[in-house]
């Protein structure tokens, strides 16, 4: 067993795909499956569950997975640590779902640079579900998440506490979510739709794994209907441009349909209101630096806070910790 293996067997389980982890390795797809054979025979225990529809990593393989992610960053550190002229350094692995880090993402990249120039940021974008599957993995240090106010199964585990770093989650902000699109039929107002008439309108949503797709579908329970979801798409993006096409609604938080009333589309409050909140987790165990952890989580909250004060973070209401 050597860095490489471990190296590869990281960027599996990220990819959750051979084909995927092979394009981004630069390597073939038959010399990366042979070397993560290899390695489960060294080891004498299945990492890997191989399917149709990618791989995702054993019971056993999540717990040598969280090992040997924490053993390559340590390796890739130590020239750097070396080398380094900062007294905060160290790379951390951050977690945004889309709709957070069109907003964030380039602001906390400039934020790290000006402030700690020794840490570097691992940045992940993607749907929720996704990161915070990550997370869960031990992938991440930081990750922003939301949570459904109205289900106690999903509300915040409690506050970080930023004088021991230990983990945690700190509320950041309260957004609504909004029907964006034109209904295929009549609604009773304008300007919002209730759940009964959502249930009847084809819409498009993340999958099943997404907090957006969960908390729609514990809405609609509560009025005993159901979503009518036509396809699930794991793109922000690309759902919005589906319903700029007509061809099916989406319902989205208020500050990613801020520019759809510029490409004239449609925008709908929902009856009764659906909001989430965002917070931020920090991981009880990291191999980053805790000062380089508690350093990043301070330029996100800070960040959030002056984005959201200028105008520039549009749709979200800032949120304190108790």
């Amino acid at each position: 067993m050597d860095v490489l293996q471990l190296r590869y067997l990281v960027a599996v389980v990220d990819a959750g795909s051979l084909s995927r982890a092979a394009a981004v390795l630069r390597v073939s797809q038959p010399a990366l499956s042979q070397r993560m054979n290899q390695l489960e025979r060294e080891l004498g225990v299945q990492l890997l569950d191989r399917g149709p529809r990618g791989v995702r990593p054993t019971r056993s393989g999540t717990d040598f997975y969280r090992d040997a992610h924490r053993l390559v960053r340590q390796f890739d550190e130590l020239a750097a640590s070396a080398a380094a002229e900062h007294p905060v350094r160290g790379l951390v692995a951050v977690g945004l779902p889309s709709g957070a880090a069109v907003h964030l993402a380039a602001p906390l990249f400039g934020w790290a640079r000006e402030h700690v120039p020794g840490v570097r940021l691992e940045l992940f974008e993607s749907m929720s579900g996704y990161i915070d599957e990550l997370f869960d993995h031990g992938r991440m240090d930081l990750a922003i998440r939301y949570v459904d106010p109205l289900d106690p199964a999903t509300r915040a585990a409690g506050p970080t506490d930023a004088a021991t770093g230990l983990a945690g989650e700190q509320l950041l902000y309260d957004e609504e979510l909004l029907l964006v699109g034109d209904p295929p039929g009549p609604t009773r107002d304008p300007d919002r739709v209730t759940l009964a008439e959502l249930a009847g309108i084809p819409v498009v949503a993340p999958g099943a794994r997404s907090s957006l797709r969960q908390q729609l579908e514990r809405a609609m329970r509560r009025e005993e209907r159901t979503l009518h979801v036509v396809a699930d798409v794991e793109s922000l993006a690309t759902m919005l441009r589906i319903a700029r096409s007509g061809g099916a609604c989406t319902v989205v938080p208020a500050s990613t349909a801020a520019d759809s009333t510029a490409h004239g589309l449609a925008v709908r409050r929902t009856d009764p209101a659906l909001r989430r909140t965002a917070v931020l987790r920090t991981a009880a165990t990291t191999s980053a630096p805790h000062d380089a952890v508690t350093a990043v989580r301070t330029g996100i909250t800070t960040l959030t806070r002056e984005l959201a004060g200028s105008g520039r973070w549009p749709g979200i209401e800032l949120r304190e910790d108790p």
